[in-house]
């Protein structure tokens, strides 16, 4: 089979692969549609070194071969989520097997992933698709649409509230969009004119240039003084995350998905004189997977978010135009 290497930063080439093999409860499922990650960018691509895995923790696709299966069976279609998880631990059992304690790793992340014509899973690893969701949706539903979908629950975000989502890559894409399936009025900030557009596309009411002034009063403005009832940073970057405690309103949430190390915060502003709520989001607890299908069936256009499409020969350019920030989401598919 034809995969992805990373050899070096910013370094990648398409290779020759043995073809997996199905081994005990772990099948082969032959990819579909297997999406870029930011995290695939930051935490691979850019960083120095060879990489000794096929990386890419996104992907659905069908079964095509089966060991000693307990549920699935080839012909199956499902989605891919990024842990070999233990299945028997409490988090397992809760359904966040993305915090496993006692994980077998990550594909795309030590483990041989989706950015290759096919790979050997886990089957808990797996979600059986419904059948009115197309490879592509499915694909989007670990990260940009499961991860907003799942913090808008936590936050308790109505079509009652304005929510800010600062940082407009996919994460943030896909927080906009479910943002505004739920009726919710959403003023999205980044810097690159062409993910403010796909931004607006996506349902973003407002779409916010940081070059254009200070930001926090560019919102303020915008609602009038109100502020917002949620801010969720999608950019892993310090600044945003300070607009967004500056931004939100008394009693109001700030959600973080982007990853970040350090930032900088005013708990006697922020927390103690407006009692805000703060906390983050990795992934969804499987069991919403269901609920993720509903949304699209009801008319998600998450699948909007995409933008480019390449098949794994063609990897290097694929990494490379996603690393320029001018697309939405960037995907692999097969040869047709």
């Amino acid at each position: 089979m034809r995969g992805a290497k990373i050899l070096d930063c910013c370094k990648v080439e398409t290779r020759d692969y043995p073809d997996p093999t199905p081994q005990g409860e772990e099948v082969v499922v032959r990819l579909e549609a297997a999406p870029i990650c930011g995290s695939d960018l930051h935490g691979l691509y850019q960083t120095p070194g060879e990489k000794d895995w096929i990386p890419g923790h996104e992907g659905a696709g069908v079964v095509v071969a089966v060991d000693r299966p307990r549920v699935l069976k080839v012909g199956d279609r499902v989605a891919a989520s990024a842990v070999f998880s233990c299945g028997t631990c409490d988090l397992c059992r809760a359904g966040y097997s993305i915090y496993c304690r006692h994980s077998k790793g990550t594909y795309g992340f030590g483990l041989n992933g989706v950015h290759a014509q096919y790979v050997r899973m886990s089957e808990r690893a797996l979600l059986v698709m419904p059948d009115s969701m197309t490879f592509e949706q499915a694909s989007l539903c670990l990260d940009p649409v499961g991860t907003p979908y799942h913090m808008y629950k936590r936050t308790q975000t109505t079509a009652a509230h304005v929510v800010g989502v600062f940082g407009a890559g996919p994460m943030g894409l896909g927080a906009v969009c479910v943002g505004a399936f739920l009726g919710a009025k959403v003023i999205a900030v980044e810097p690159a004119a062409y993910r403010r557009n796909l931004a607006r596309k996506l349902g973003a009411a407002e779409a916010v240039d940081p070059a254009a002034g200070d930001v926090v009063r560019q919102i303020r403005d915008l609602t009038k003084g109100y502020g917002l009832d949620r801010a969720v940073e999608c950019s892993g970057e310090a600044e945003p995350l300070y607009w967004g405690l500056e931004l939100v309103r008394h009693f109001g949430h700030v959600a973080i998905i982007g990853e970040r190390q350090e930032s900088k915060i005013n708990p006697s502003n922020h927390f103690l004189r407006k009692e805000i709520t703060m906390s983050g989001s990795t992934c969804f607890p499987l069991q919403e997977f269901d609920e993720i299908a509903r949304m699209y069936e009801r008319g998600l256009r998450a699948a909007e978010m995409i933008t480019h499409r390449f098949t794994v020969d063609q990897a290097a350019e694929a990494y490379a135009i996603f690393a320029t920030k001018q697309t939405g989401k960037v995907i692999f598919v097969p040869k047709k």
